[in-house]
């Protein structure tokens, strides 16, 4: 298995296409290509047909997907809101690919089992591992992932919602040479592969756990017995100075619980939900999910700090923990809320991959949501970094012609 990895930010979308691949033909070392994944910034102007059909001739792989970012990472670089296009090519013996594309009136009428293995082609008892990426307007990503969910089970799904566009029809979708302005694209892999998954949210706990007491769809009414605003007054001035200057800057969240069967609570307990509104008169707090009575929720802060030191000590866990070989390559959909906005810095969440897990190939883009799982089941995140590091499953099975199954 090999993965590789080129960028390039040229002053045209031809240009930057030529060199990623020319990166990418290089670290091949003539090994055929299998998997390709394409990143590319909306702020080039350029026939994407034409672009898909090019990297296809020079790369000739058996599977091309890939979509659109704000933000474009590849080749141990983060580059936000610039013209740039980041290309990572995969040789993967043993494998099977098996991609789809789904379009939104399919959505509209799918159910999670039988739809979902027709439409992909690879079935449950394989255990298939999935690369995803919708598009935030018309791809219904809480359904999709809840049906995939419930037709996979405790499969792992990485990816992300696309950007760098402002409403339906701004992103871009790629599966081979077509190109796709909603719906969303994927692909299931079989066989000798396996991913370690990281969902690095970037937050802390503060306060205590409390129970959502009353509440009703997205709105908070009280917490424990409380109003929730009061609940959340009472947190924020238990704070030292510095997290209170933080939880002012808007940097204060809620957790919400994955489980309620914890004696206690950490970071990593939690999906991270934004706070969207506050009422001063009702004392209630809405955020962006849907609340049920009976839910443990803790506030949460994020900081640079923390988000760098939590990647940093997910990255080691795995890494302590024996592995056949180490991983080939690495797929990375950070949130647009992360990067240079969140650290100051360019290139700091790729920085800290290679740092703890060796100078591995990473291809990636900024999202407008990322998807990945906690605890066995995939959530759609955000302010998050959803992460891949992949590997052969077996090391004794040998190189074998790839197969690629249609839908």
């Amino acid at each position: 298995m090999r993965f590789t990895s080129g960028i390039s930010d040229a002053g045209t979308a031809r240009e930057a296409v030529e060199a990623a691949c020319r990166q990418v033909v290089e670290q091949l070392a003539g090994n055929p290509c299998d998997l390709v994944c394409v990143f590319a910034s909306t702020i080039y102007q350029a026939s994407w047909p034409e672009l898909l059909a090019s990297i296809s001739e020079q790369l000739k792989p058996h599977v091309l997907i890939g979509c659109s970012g704000s933000g474009i990472i590849g080749g141990g670089k983060e580059l936000e809101w610039v013209p740039a296009i980041s290309v990572i090519a995969a040789h993967l013996p043993g494998v099977r690919l098996f991609p789809f594309a789904v379009a939104p009136d399919e959505l509209d009428l799918s159910t999670p089992g039988g739809f979902w293995v027709d439409k992909i082609g690879a079935s449950p008892e394989a255990n298939p591992i999935f690369v995803l990426f919708a598009d935030p307007y018309t791809a219904q990503p809480a359904k999709l992932i809840s049906e995939l969910n419930a037709t996979y089970r405790s499969r792992p799904i990485i990816g992300g919602l696309v950007s760098g566009g402002n409403q339906p029809g701004e992103h871009f979708l790629f599966m081979d040479t077509e190109v796709y302005r909603e719906g969303a694209v994927g692909v299931a892999m079989t066989g000798n592969i396996t991913v370690d998954t990281i969902i690095s949210q970037g937050c802390r706990p503060v306060g205590r756990p409390v129970i959502i007491t009353k509440a009703e769809e997205n709105i908070i009414w009280e917490l424990g017995g409380q109003q929730a605003l009061a609940v959340l007054h009472t947190v924020v001035a238990g704070l030292s100075p510095e997290d209170r200057e933080l939880a002012q800057r808007g940097s204060v969240f809620v957790g919400l619980a994955i489980t309620e069967m914890r004696q206690a609570f950490g970071s990593g307990d939690f999906l991270i939900r934004n706070i969207v509104g506050i009422d001063p008169d009702s004392g209630a707090i809405a955020v962006s999910d849907q609340i049920e009575v009976g839910q443990t929720l803790q506030f949460q802060l994020r900081d640079p700090t923390t988000s760098r030191q939590e990647l940093r000590r997910l990255l080691q866990q795995i890494g302590q923990t024996p592995r056949p070989v180490p991983p080939a390559g690495c797929l990375l959909f950070n949130c647009t809320g992360r990067g240079k906005s969140l650290y100051g810095f360019a290139n700091q969440d790729v920085r800290t991959i290679q740092l703890v897990s060796g100078k591995l190939p990473i291809g990636g883009f900024f999202c407008n949501g990322e998807i990945g799982p906690i605890g066995g089941t995939n959530f759609l995140h955000g302010y998050t970094a959803s992460l891949g590091l992949f590997r052969p499953l077996n090391v004794s099975v040998p190189s074998q012609a790839m197969s690629k199954e249609l839908t």
